[in-house]
Formats: structure tokens, C-alpha cells, sequence
């Protein structure tokens, strides 16, 4: 009973710290750097500037990529691969067939094979896992192959939280005061945004693509407020990152977990425009396919893979799947 007290005057005083950021005139913009641009001999040679709008349609990459995407998801219902995977099952259950190619769709485990050059030099090992839901799966898994790194889980449905809080494993975790848990999400910029009960009923896991600009409420449902941050913002928040008296930004985040029906997009798009991105040794997403902006996902997807292309390089991936991107320097 004590536990619980202590971590919900703890949530309670998180939620008002952030409340607070939100509101605050005139926040101080994090700082824009250049990439780093590593060649094909892993030497730092150059830099240039990456920014969302700077994605070449025309290149032979960027087609390739789209026309890949658009045929292995034709399905317009489709939000991700497992979906595709049912789909086809119950197709081919019709004419007792068997699906062989399930992996061409779906790689849920790839995302927990043992990271390369995870940790730095300095042993300092910190994960960010933005859309931990209601279990935290995927972070409880970090810590257990990780003994030394401190996890970051981040939720900002309620109903998902309290229930992450209050589960038996996470509980534990929190004993230790080495892992944090906020309920909040992050995007590309600091936000209040609502949702109903209705959207948290719909799915497993909810998106929060769309709601922005969506206030309509036809059945005058209660609304719920999320509270979402700026990507950028939170890494010095949290000291992943620091600046020194001369505004150069020191430090990394070893590994980025996003897992967050959609967000992944806003996400690393803002971390690329502010050059932060090039401080992060592992990028490690989930890419959805989420109805407000299913009709141009695909052109969405292809340009995130062609400027993460710059400082990063792919590992494994498939799209609306999992996909981890390693820094180049560490190849």
C-alpha cells in the first residue's frame, strides 16, 4: 500500500512538472547541429544539413522503396503486418492451404536480438521506450538482457498507465529506482490533445495520429487529455543529452524504442530535423500504417528511411513491421 501511495504522489507531481512545461511561454528551442555524414570507409568525413522537406522522390531508392511498400500491404483495412499475416490465414483456411511466408510480413522477435556496439565506452546505457501500454513488455525484456541500463517507460493513454504501475513486475522495477515511468507521449511537438473512450476501446493499443486536427465528438463522449512532448525537448529533460556554456551538445542515448502506433513518424522526423538524431546510437521502431494518414503513409515511410539513411544504417527491417537502424560509426 505504501509502494502504491509513493507512486501515485509521484505521477501526480510529474503530471504537474509536465502541465507546467507545456504552458511555459517561450520555451528554448534545442539547438540545430549538423549530422554527421560517415562514408562507406566508417570515417567522419563531412557533414550537411538533413531536414524533413529534403526527401528526393525521384531517386531510384525512394521508388523502389515506395513500390515494395504499397504491394506488400495492398490491403486498405491493413494497419500493420500481423494483420496482413490473419488476413491471408483465414483466406488460405478456406482452400486448406498453409501460409509459408509468414516472416516476409511479420518480425516481432527481431526487435529483442542482442544489440551491436550497444554500449559506449563509457558504460553509460540509457533506453528510451516510447509506448510501453499496459505491460511494458519490451522494457522489462531490456533490463533482463541489460542489467546496466536505466529504461525509460513512456505511456500516455491513463488506463494503460495505471495499470502498467500497478503490475507485479513493474512494481519491482520501481523498488529499484533505477527506471522511470511518465505518462506521457512524445511527438514532434508539445501538445494537449483528447481522446475518447471509444478510442481506447477500438484496439489493443491506441494511435494518436489524427486527433490533433480531429475534434469532432458526435456522441458527446467524456474526453480524456494526453499529454504529448517534443521529442527534442526530452532529452535534455531527462539528461540523455547535455549543453555546454557554449550551446555544443554532449552525450547520446544508446537506443530509441518506439512502439507507438504511429507516433514513430512525428518522432524521428523532428529528432532528423534538429539534428539530433546523429546522438542516438540505436534507432529501433515499429512502422504502422494508421487510417488518418494511411493514404500517404507510404511516401511518409520511404522518406524516413531515405534521411535515416544518412547517419544510420539499416540492421533488419520490413516495413509496417520492426526495424532497427545502427549509427553508422558503429558498423
Amino acid at each position: 500500500m505504501r509502494i502504491r501511495t509513493v507512486i501515485y504522489l509521484c505521477s501526480i507531481v510529474a503530471s504537474l512538472w509536465i502541465l507546467s512545461r507545456l504552458f511555459t511561454s517561450n520555451p528554448s528551442p534545442s539547438p540545430i547541429l549538423s549530422p554527421v555524414y560517415v562514408d562507406n570507409d566508417r570515417h567522419i568525413e563531412e557533414k550537411r544539413d538533413i531536414d524533413s522537406s529534403s526527401c528526393d522522390i525521384s531517386m531510384d531508392s525512394y521508388k523502389k522503396c515506395y513500390k515494395y511498400t504499397t504491394d506488400l500491404l495492398p490491403y486498405e483495412s491493413v494497419s500493420i503486418g500481423i494483420e496482413t499475416i490473419l488476413f491471408l490465414k483465414k483466406q488460405l483456411n478456406i482452400t486448406n492451404e498453409t501460409l509459408v511466408n509468414a516472416s516476409l510480413y511479420w518480425n516481432q522477435d527481431d526487435r529483442f536480438k542482442p544489440f551491436k556496439n550497444f554500449i559506449g565506452s563509457t558504460n553509460k546505457c540509457e533506453v528510451l521506450y516510447c509506448g510501453a501500454n499496459d505491460a511494458g513488455t519490451d522494457g522489462l525484456e531490456f533490463i533482463s538482457q541489460y542489467a546496466n541500463c536505466q529504461v525509460w517507460f513512456l505511456e500516455p493513454v491513463a488506463q494503460f498507465y495505471d495499470k502498467l504501475i500497478h503490475s507485479q513486475a513493474i512494481l519491482e522495477k520501481l523498488q529499484t529506482g533505477k527506471h522511470h515511468f511518465y505518462q506521457i507521449g512524445v511527438s514532434n511537438k508539445n501538445d494537449l490533445i483528447d481522446i475518447t473512450l471509444q478510442d481506447i476501446k477500438e484496439a489493443q493499443a491506441v494511435t494518436l495520429i489524427g486527433k490533433q486536427q480531429n475534434k469532432e465528438n458526435p456522441m458527446n463522449e467524456m474526453k480524456y487529455k494526453l499529454i504529448l512532448r517534443d521529442a527534442a525537448e526530452i532529452l535534455f529533460e531527462f539528461h540523455m543529452l547535455s549543453k555546454t556554456i557554449n550551446q555544443t551538445v554532449i552525450g547520446e542515448l544508446n537506443l530509441i524504442h518506439l512502439n507507438c502506433e504511429g507516433c514513430e513518424y512525428d518522432v524521428i522526423e523532428r529528432l532528423i530535423k534538429t539534428n539530433l538524431i546523429q546522438y542516438i546510437r540505436i534507432v529501433q521502431f515499429g512502422s504502422h500504417r494508421p487510417s488518418a494518414i494511411r493514404s500517404s503513409v507510404s511516401q511518409r515511410y520511404c522518406c524516413l528511411q531515405q534521411m535515416l539513411s544518412a547517419t544510420h544504417q539499416l540492421e533488419f527491417g520490413i516495413p509496417w513491421a520492426w526495424e532497427r537502424w545502427l549509427r553508422k560509426d558503429l558498423f
